[in-house]
């Protein structure tokens, strides 16, 4: 077994340190060792540790409270006790009162220790990951209050204003989304004028559309900007950023429309989006026209897999997706526009230039 994760085994007896060692060692374990609570105390400041054992009968603390002191400093850790005593009632505090989750008779069966050890490897990596996530939603959440408390000041702010507010933000975060927010944003009033929405309808069909993303102030850096392919773990937490944009905007009255259509416009009509798995008429209007004008500029736009493709291609692509992923009324509504309409937008709406920075 090859691991990188440490064990740390504490025992005054000397001899039985080196036995457990090298039998674990043998196994492919990374081992250290202590003689005693001081030693433990400087090794466990040092590393971390995945499983730290402790033998019971020590002549400075005992094993009990000795696991009790460590947890201090490593509480993600697995502990096991060991014991040359096979006693049911120490058995029973050590699991109820001191949260250990094995505890080991001498001898030990190195084939019985070596599964142990693995599961609390296991359990480890699995308590590290859930708080890494955990503070990857506690972070998002601290940025969703700045920017709400952000707003309260500009809540006298017309709604145009407030938008635009929004959308430099989000610019701060990713300079080549102004272009892309702006254009949908036009390609959504196309469409809605196709359909006869007027007044505050299209006001706020328009503001979903440049608003759409603004939940990604919410997502780290380390995954909105990363390089490379995203995990399914990074999809996890970037598929968070409709439920993030839509709590930025709760409570806003002016943009309770918007809000809607952020928090819907990856919902396909088929009911095979996210995050609800809405289908057909439950996605609001203003979403349902998103995901078409949406799914437009991406095919327009160069992809780092893929250059952008031509208009033609565009709409052929979107009316075969027609009642699968796409409303077909808004499909029509779609088709029913010249396609100089579409490319004038995407001239007058370019991706702004990326930032470089010397190295110098």
């Amino acid at each position: 077994m090859q691991t990188s994760e440490r064990i740390l085994f504490v025992d005054d007896d000397a001899m039985v340190r080196s036995a457990f060692a090298r039998s674990l060692r043998r196994q492919g374990f990374e081992v250290d060792l202590a003689g005693g609570e001081e030693e433990a105390t400087r090794l466990v400041s040092e590393h971390q540790y995945a499983v730290i054992a402790a033998d019971y009968r020590m002549p400075d603390i005992d094993g009990l409270n000795l696991v009790g002191h460590l947890r201090g400093f490593q509480p993600d850790a697995t502990y096991m006790l060991v014991s040359g005593e096979c006693d049911l009632d120490l058995a029973l505090q050590a699991v109820n009162e001191f949260a250990v989750s094995y505890v080991i008779a001498k001898p030990w069966d190195i084939e019985e220790l070596s599964s142990m050890l693995r599961r609390s490897i296991e359990t480890h990596c699995e308590k590290v990951g859930q708080r890494k996530l955990q503070a990857v939603k506690m972070n998002a959440t601290r940025e969703i209050d700045a920017q709400r408390r952000s707003l309260q000041s500009t809540a006298l702010a017309t709604e145009a204003s407030m938008a635009e507010v929004l959308l430099n933000t989000l610019n701060l975060r990713d300079n080549e989304t102004r272009g892309h927010c702006k254009r949908v944003a036009a390609y959504a009033k196309l469409i809605a004028d196709a359909l006869g929405i007027k007044g505050q309808p299209l006001t706020s069909i328009e503001q979903g559309a440049l608003l759409h993303d603004i939940g990604k102030v919410g997502i780290p850096d380390s995954i909105l900007k990363k390089p490379d392919r995203l995990t399914d773990e990074d999809w996890q937490v970037m598929k968070r950023h409709t439920t993030i944009g839509a709590q930025l905007l709760d409570g806003i009255e002016a943009m309770k429309y918007a809000r809607a259509i952020v928090l819907q416009h990856h919902e396909r009509w088929d009911g095979g989006g996210y995050p609800s798995g809405l289908a057909g008429e439950e996605i609001v209007l203003g979403a349902r026209i998103f995901a078409v004008v949406d799914a437009l500029d991406a095919i327009l736009s160069d992809r780092p897999y893929r250059p952008a493709r031509d208009i033609d291609t565009a709409i052929a692509e979107i009316e075969s997706c027609s009642s699968s992923q796409f409303d077909p009324n808004v499909v029509r509504a779609f088709l029913s526009i010249p396609k100089e309409k579409w490319l004038e937008i995407r001239v007058l709406y370019p991706d702004e230039q990326k930032l470089t920075v010397s190295s110098a």
